[in-house]
């Protein structure tokens, strides 16, 4: 019981943490759309079989995808925070290093040496905004976005400018 209460304090420590990201004063914008505390019901249950889920959109900076928000989840194992948890993006986004099913590749949350118990959720949501707004063309999910990015910016740049139109959500 008492590992199970830890867990849920740390998520809502964690859930704080993120909500505080959709102030004025943050450099990184996350505004949260639904937590594990939303339904007490599933919320941290010991031995649940499924993961703690949090939906939240962030707000890039960079170019062409400012004027959007993109809806992540993040998805909490039972073993978090031992166990990094997974991002991927529910909205649609052209990008090099997101892949169609939303996939991010992330080096925080992919690497055993770059993952701690305790880093917090606030570093993850700063990790992939910085991705977005930084593409990394090296570590990229889909090779022909990457190319095109690299070779043919401005064919890119349509393409990801319409797809934020079509796509993109509310930045508030």
């Amino acid at each position: 019981m008492s590992a199970s209460s830890g867990a849920n304090k740390r998520l809502i420590t964690e859930l704080t943490k993120l909500k505080a990201l959709s102030t004025n004063e943050s450099s990184v914008k996350f505004l949260l759309d639904k937590s594990p505390i939303d339904d007490p019901a599933t919320a941290g249950r010991a031995g649940a079989s499924t993961a703690n889920v949090i939906l939240g959109r962030i707000l890039p900076t960079g170019n062409i995808y400012n004027q959007a928000a993109f809806q992540i989840e993040i998805k909490l194992p039972a073993e978090f925070p031992f166990k990094p948890p997974e991002v991927r993006f529910v909205t649609p986004i052209y990008h090099p290093n997101v892949d169609e099913q939303g996939k991010i590749c992330v080096d925080l949350l992919n690497s055993n040496e770059s993952w701690k118990p305790t880093t917090p959720l606030v570093d993850v949501v700063k990790a992939v905004v910085d991705l977005i707004d930084n593409p990394k063309i090296d570590h990229a999910l889909n090779a022909e976005i990457a190319s095109e990015y690299t070779s043919n910016r401005t064919e890119f740049d349509r393409k990801a400018l319409a797809s934020v139109k079509k796509n993109g959500l509310q930045r508030s």
